[in-house]
């Protein structure tokens, strides 16, 4: 909601508000103690939380080469079940 709020102010406005928010500390909730500087929140110390590298991702093998002969089958069989072929 602020993001739209600052794309209606000049040019020179959000530039400063930028440099306002930068010099600011963000406040932390009440009750929590004070963190010291550079310490990163993290479940648990000296955890690698940077996501591992993905496997390629292949297309799947192809079930059949040619789809119009697996429809002629198809059709085959579904007129020998009804029985209208012998």
């Amino acid at each position: 909601m602020l993001d739209r709020l600052v794309t209606l102010l000049p040019p020179g406005a959000r530039e400063a508000l930028r440099t306002l928010a930068a010099r600011r500390p963000v406040r932390l909730p009440v009750g929590l103690p004070p963190r010291r500087p550079g310490a990163e929140a993290t479940i648990l110390p000296g955890l690698d939380a940077r996501p591992a590298p993905m496997a390629p991702l292949h297309p799947p093998a192809a079930i059949n080469d040619n789809p119009l002969q697996a429809l002629h089958d198809a059709v085959e069989r579904d007129l020998r079940a009804s029985g209208h072929l012998r």
